[in-house]
C-alpha cells in the first residue's frame, strides 16, 4: 500500500486529505506542522508527500528542501495559496514534483496523484530529452525529464532538425516531465522562436496544475495547452 504523508497546519485540511486518500486505498499520515511531518517522514518513509508552503515555524519550502536532502525518490507535492505564482515557482526550483492551489479541488489533487504514480516508477532525477513520436502523420515530439534553462536550444533543434515550416509541432509533456523557473523562460523562448519560423505549437498532455501555471505566466496567448486527462 502507497503511504502518504499530508502536512498543513490547518485541521480541517487535513480531514479533507484523509477522507478522499483513504478512500482511494492509499495509507494517510498528517502533520500539522513542517517539524512533526519531517519526523514521520524519517520514520514511515512515505512514497508521497504534500506540505503547504505557509506554516508558522517550518515552512513547506524548508520542508521541501529537508526531504529532499533525506530522499530523492519521494514524490513532494507543494499546497501554494491561489495565484501564488512565485511560491509555486520557487517550489520547482527546489525540485518539487507538482503543485496544486488551494482551496484543493478534487481535479487538482487526482491529477497530482496520477502523476505521482507514473513519476514514481521512473528514475529520480531524470536528466531532460527530447525524441520524435514515430508512426504517425503528426509532428510530435516527446518532452521527458526536467527541463531546465540548459535545455531550450537542444529542444528547438531537435525540432527544426526537420527542415518543417507553417506546420503544427505538438510538444508531448509525459509523466516524467517536470519543470523550473528558468526552464519555462527558456521554454517561452522557444515557442517564440519557433513561430518566428511560422510553426505552431501544441502542449499536450499538460496537468490541470501545470497548465495553470502556464496561463499565469502567458504560455496560452503563444501555444494552444491541452491538458492531460486523469485515468480511471
Amino acid at each position: 500500500m502507497t503511504r502518504i504523508l499530508v502536512i498543513d497546519d490547518e485541521k480541517p485540511t487535513l480531514s479533507m486529505f484523509r477522507l478522499f486518500l483513504a478512500a482511494y486505498g492509499y495509507e494517510v499520515f498528517t502533520a500539522q506542522s513542517g517539524a512533526e511531518g519531517l519526523t514521520i517522514f524519517k520514520d514511515h518513509h512515505p512514497e508521497i508527500v504534500f506540505t503547504d508552503i505557509k506554516m508558522p515555524g517550518m515552512d513547506g519550502l524548508t520542508v521541501l528542501k529537508e526531504i529532499r536532502s533525506l530522499d530523492r525518490a519521494s514524490q513532494i507535492i507543494v499546497i501554494t495559496g491561489h495565484g501564488d505564482l512565485e511560491k509555486a515557482m520557487e517550489a520547482m526550483d527546489l525540485d518539487a514534483s507538482d503543485f496544486i492551489n488551494k482551496p484543493v479541488d478534487r481535479q487538482a489533487l487526482d491529477a497530482a496523484l496520477d502523476r505521482a504514480e507514473k513519476r514514481r516508477q521512473l528514475p529520480a532525477g531524470m536528466r531532460f530529452t527530447v525524441s520524435r513520436k514515430t508512426g504517425t502523420p503528426d509532428l510530435v515530439f516527446i518532452l521527458s525529464g526536467r527541463f531546465t534553462g540548459q535545455d531550450p536550444d537542444l529542444l528547438f533543434e531537435q525540432i527544426t532538425r526537420n527542415k518543417i515550416t507553417d506546420q503544427t509541432v505538438i510538444l508531448d509533456m509525459d509523466a516524467g516531465f517536470s519543470i523550473n523557473r528558468a526552464g519555462i523562460a527558456g521554454l517561452i523562448r522557444t515557442i517564440e522562436r519557433l513561430r518566428g519560423q511560422n510553426i505552431r505549437v501544441v502542449l499536450k498532455n499538460v496537468s490541470c496544475n501545470f497548465s495553470r501555471l502556464f496561463k499565469m505566466v502567458g504560455l496560452d496567448k503563444l501555444a494552444d495547452i491541452r491538458e492531460a486527462r486523469v485515468e480511471d
